[in-house]
């Protein structure tokens, strides 16, 4: 009888383990919290960096029950947009690749770099990691790119800037070329340490963040797009970025269409030497950005399709 006993209470544990498994997502940011499938998920709120609007590519979800490629796509994009540091889910039991879909899209950084595009720049990611088990745990750790110091210090000189030199009467135009030209007119391209990453190497400084624009003077073309987007979150212009695997350039949604806008081809570098603020592509369509130059601005429109 004994023995029959503990074999019950063995597979009643066992059965309980599964259950569990199956029925909780814990969402982590300094405390853990565990909630049912079904329930809605109180999300952090992180009202100064989070993205209020949706984009064609993924969407904000409440359901973390993951049953397709595009439900972790919207997963993902949710995690970095309110700012997490550390998310664990669970696939569905009815979804039998998602293992093998989440592993593939993990592997493809142009995709992860595509979402990370699309939530501000204080909760973009430096590096990501994730962990897969093959029974569909999947628990994603986030490294940010921006400390507390730096997010501080560039939120409170964009708010500067803002109050100091915008008026209500000005248009959302005229306000982004105020920032446009502002950024140019007081920064330069960073050709050093664009030449060492073409070369293999690299050089320790901020040009690839706002940092480098706002303060250093100097910025690369994710400098120069992480500044603007930000500038654009704060007037609440909807907005994303757009990379490939050597560029970055700002798309914007003003006056009823989504435009191009790149600072750092605006900030050209010349053979003399001498300081240039253009506006050749200054809020300009995908048709106009691709007779300008069609070779650094190309962009998967699957990714973007806003900019199609």
């Amino acid at each position: 009888m004994r023995t029959f006993r503990n074999i019950f209470i063995t597979v009643l544990l066992v059965v309980l383990a599964f259950f569990i498994y199956d029925n909780r997502i814990t969402i982590v940011q300094n405390v853990s919290k565990t909630v049912d499938k079904g329930e809605t998920l109180v999300l952090p709120d992180n009202p100064n960096f989070k993205n209020n609007f949706d984009f064609q590519f993924v969407q904000e979800t409440d359901d973390f029950d993951v049953k397709s490629k595009q439900d972790i796509l919207n997963v993902l994009y949710t995690i970095l947009n309110n700012g997490l540091d550390e998310f664990t889910f669970y696939c569905s039991q009815n979804y039998s690749s998602c293992v093998d879909d989440f592993k593939e899209i993990s592997q493809d950084q142009i995709l992860l770099s595509t979402i990370n595009n699309m939530v501000s720049p204080f909760n973009s990611y430096d590096k990501v990691s994730f962990t897969i088990s093959n029974y569909g745990k999947i628990v994603m750790k986030i490294q940010k790119l921006y400390s507390d110091d730096e997010i501080t210090r560039v939120d409170n000189e964009i708010e500067r800037l803002i109050k100091e030199n915008l008026g209500d009467k000005m248009s959302d135009r005229d306000k982004i070329k105020f920032f446009h030209d502002y950024l140019i007119n007081n920064s330069k391209y960073d050709e050093k340490r664009a030449e060492a990453i073409e070369s293999g190497g690299d050089i320790n400084n901020n040009s690839h963040k706002a940092i480098g624009p706002l303060f250093d003077h100097l910025s690369l073309c994710s400098g120069y797009s992480d500044a603007m987007k930000l500038f654009l979150d704060n007037l609440e212009i909807p907005n994303y970025k757009i990379s490939n695997t050597k560029h970055s350039w700002n798309l914007v949604y003003i006056d009823g269409k989504w435009l191009h806008l790149d600072l750092t081809w605006d900030d050209p570098v010349t053979d003399t030497g001498a300081n240039l603020l253009l506006h050749k592509f200054f809020l300009i369509s995908t048709d106009e950005l691709h007779d300008l130059d069609a070779t650094e601005h190309n962009f998967n429109v699957e990714y973007y399709p806003e900019a199609a």
